[in-house]
């Protein structure tokens, strides 16, 4: 069978995404319309009303070839090592695959003043008041202002917001990106809630320090390390949530998971009291300090 030219398969990706978002927001709505029950409306509108990310990667083994596609602010970073300038060989390059799609985004800025011309879209890095500018749901960003005016007066559901004049603003479609896999590559698939903690260069640098550890002794060690001593060129750190704990960033390497090892990077790193007492807060209080959940994949080839 021939294999379907590239643009094919990355237009396919995208044509799910959509036809995936369209049976959230819209058939959800053709369903609820044809019938008169408040109730059944509110259970069938649910998920149209939640919103959501999404990141999906798909590899071609016979090609070589790693597809990333991201509606939203989750990210995918690959880990590749290489001998630094010292002649080190266990040293790791990044290359961060996908886009953030935020108010921070400059494309997605001028996507959306492109499409909503004379509208005050973006302010202070903020969609509509949100962070991110694609994502699967948030239909009151997508329904028309017809649509939600009817819910509005026949089905409980809200008021269309001051703010959205000329919906749809948000989309689930994906950008995609294609990039060629390389023996003993890593791929890091994380949330928000992983990047707000760890910059790219610290998340392939402590899972390069995991690889290390067990190619050379077969088991992780406790011992503490420094953000400076991870093999990789460090960056600067315009992470958020290590300043809000108003400590220091260092971690130890003493999961057998490299995935568990980057959660506990993430939420403290060595600090196991400020690790603790991150994960035994309860709602609302731990939204400000944990404010978004951590959910990580690390793959190897």
């Amino acid at each position: 069978m021939p294999q379907p030219p590239p643009h094919a398969i990355d237009e396919s990706i995208k044509e799910t995404f959509n036809r995936l978002d369209d049976d959230i927001v819209h058939k959800s709505v053709e369903k609820v319309f044809s019938s008169p029950s408040k109730a059944a409306a509110i259970e069938l509108l649910a998920t149209a009303h939640a919103g959501s990310c999404a990141l999906l990667a798909f590899y071609d083994s016979k090609d070589k070839l790693l597809r990333v596609a991201v509606t939203g602010d989750s990210r995918a970073v690959l880990g590749r090592r290489r001998v630094n300038d010292s002649g080190d060989p266990d040293f790791y390059e990044v290359h961060v695959l996908s886009m953030d799609q935020t108010g921070n985004n400059p494309k997605e800025v001028a996507r959306l003043n492109a499409l909503h011309p004379g509208e005050t879209i973006v302010e202070k890095g903020r969609v509509l008041g949100w962070g991110i500018s694609r994502a699967f749901g948030d239909a009151a960003y997508k329904w028309s202002l017809e649509v939600q005016t009817r819910l509005n007066e026949e089905y409980l559901g809200d008021r269309p917001r001051p703010n959205v004049k000329t919906p749809p603003y948000f989309t689930a479609e994906p950008e995609v990106t294609t990039t060629e896999v390389k023996s003993g590559d890593f791929l890091i698939m994380a949330t928000d809630g992983l990047w707000d903690c760890l910059t790219n260069e610290e998340a392939v640098g402590l899972v390069g320090l995991w690889l290390n550890d067990k190619k050379s002794s077969g088991n992780v060690s406790d011992v503490i390390t420094e953000r400076d001593s991870l093999p990789v060129k460090v960056t600067e750190d315009q992470t958020v949530m290590y300043p809000y704990w108003r400590t220091k960033k260092r971690f130890v390497n003493a999961d057998s998971n490299a995935a568990t090892h980057l959660a506990r990077s993430a939420l403290g790193g060595a600090d196991s009291d400020l690790t603790a007492g991150l994960l035994s807060m309860t709602s609302p209080r731990s939204r400000r300090y944990r404010y978004r959940n951590i959910l990580t994949s690390v793959r190897t080839q």
